[in-house]
């Protein structure tokens, strides 16, 4: 499938090649972008959310960070 837009080729290989590089928000962006495209397809939408909550707990600080950054004074 050929995004009008950016005119590249989106397929979930191409999210796939993404996330062996350690780019997950370009994964993510793929998979929502053939989710919106093929809604029937549920192997999109769950790989998508799988990738999503991933993120998520990526992006959650660590207790130590939490601690570090706390002021005690």
């Amino acid at each position: 499938m050929v995004d009008k837009n950016e005119r590249r080729i989106i397929t979930a290989t191409l999210a796939d090649i993404y996330l062996q590089q350690g780019y997950l928000e370009k994964a993510i962006e793929i998979y929502e972008k053939l989710s919106k495209n093929e809604p029937d397809n549920d192997f999109y939408r769950k790989r998508c959310a799988a990738l999503k909550k991933e993120l998520k707990e990526k992006q959650k600080p660590t207790i130590f960070k939490k601690i570090m950054t706390k002021k005690i004074w």
